[in-house]
């Protein structure tokens, strides 16, 4: 089982690397962003995980389920941290 905290603190962190990235890009398109469809996921998984959680409880299935989701996002908002296109390019 891995601890709640833990889980909603990797959601969080990969919500700010993508943040970061978000507000850097054009301004132009940035509900259509990528990052802003992560961003919000983030945020509702650090959210529904533990209210999912408390209303139904799941065992240590569901929180290993979580724990792959965090570090799939927190792999994911990296990877894209490292493909930004250079400054002059947005």
């Amino acid at each position: 089982m891995i601890p709640q905290p833990i889980i909603i603190i990797s959601f969080i962190v990969a919500f700010i690397m993508l943040a970061i990235q978000y507000y850097m890009i054009d301004p132009r398109r940035r509900v259509l962003n990528l990052r802003f469809v992560l961003m919000v996921g983030a945020i509702m998984a650090a959210i529904g995980y533990p209210v999912g959680d408390y209303i139904q409880p799941g065992g240590p299935q569901l929180s290993w389920i979580f724990g792959g989701l965090a570090l799939f996002w927190l792999l994911l908002s990296y990877y894209l941290l490292r493909r930004m296109p250079p400054r002059d390019h947005y």
